[in-house]
């Protein structure tokens, strides 16, 4: 499982600091089908994960804060997958870990 994970982002880590070389200075909605995949793949993966970590019972600011979390990273892979020009930065600051 970390393995996987590892390759995961280190992939994506690669992915994202080519991707201004590729993309110019709009963002990533020049990278190719299987780049974007693999981004989106992975941004799920944290939705998912900050969804089954919310505290139980979920209760007060931390279960706010999990939700806002949430929605963040799901409005951003919406906007990726409508093709909306999205920053690498933007990416890069969702795919950091989540600290209660």
């Amino acid at each position: 499982m970390k393995i996987s994970t590892i390759g995961v982002v280190s992939i994506v880590g690669i992915v994202l600091a080519t991707a201004p070389i590729w993309a110019g200075p709009i963002g990533i909605e020049n990278l190719s089908p299987a780049e974007k995949s693999l981004v989106l793949s992975v941004l799920e993966r944290k939705e998912k994960r900050i969804g089954q970590e919310i505290p139980e019972p979920p209760k007060g600011p931390a279960l706010a804060r999990y939700m806002a979390k949430r929605a963040q990273i799901r409005r951003l892979i919406n906007r990726i997958q409508s093709g909306q020009p999205v920053s690498p930065d933007e990416i890069d600051q969702e795919l950091w870990p989540t600290y209660p």
